[in-house]
């Protein structure tokens, strides 16, 4: 088992319902910064890549939730990559809350990975070097 990425983030009002409930929607948003943020910090280049025009395009999403997140609960996401394949990678992600460390929702990302002409790719040797160190497969 690789490495675990972490984003931590705090439910504020507009993450939030009437209810003070975190809306279910808000646990793709977070998929979504956590992935960029793992690209920007995790990926050699992956920076550069992006901005020549590289592109991440989610094929499907989907998250599983369990417990509801409320008002100013600190949420910490962690992250691995599974099931490489020549041009798309899985993405998992779990969702906890910090204070308790109960896990909240659990989602994936499929991901295909796109050249700067827009056109599906292999994954590029900085993502799979990345994804290999943050796997998930034993």
């Amino acid at each position: 088992m690789g490495k675990i990425y972490e984003y931590r983030t705090t439910v504020t009002i507009g993450d939030t319902n009437l209810l003070q409930h975190m809306y279910f929607v808000h646990f793709f948003t977070l998929q979504g910064i956590t992935r960029d943020l793992w690209v920007k910090e995790c990926v050699q280049g992956g920076l550069d890549s992006l901005k020549n025009g590289f592109a991440l395009i989610t094929k499907n999403a989907q998250c599983e939730y369990k417990k509801d997140f409320y008002l100013y609960d600190k949420v910490l996401v962690r992250m691995q990559i599974q099931n490489m394949r020549g041009a798309s990678t899985e993405i998992v992600f779990k969702f906890y809350n910090e204070a308790t460390m109960e896990l909240h929702a659990e989602g994936t990302n499929e991901i295909v990975f796109a050249n700067s002409s827009h056109r599906v790719c292999r994954i590029p040797e900085n993502f799979r070097n990345a994804g290999k160190e943050y796997s998930a497969d034993e």
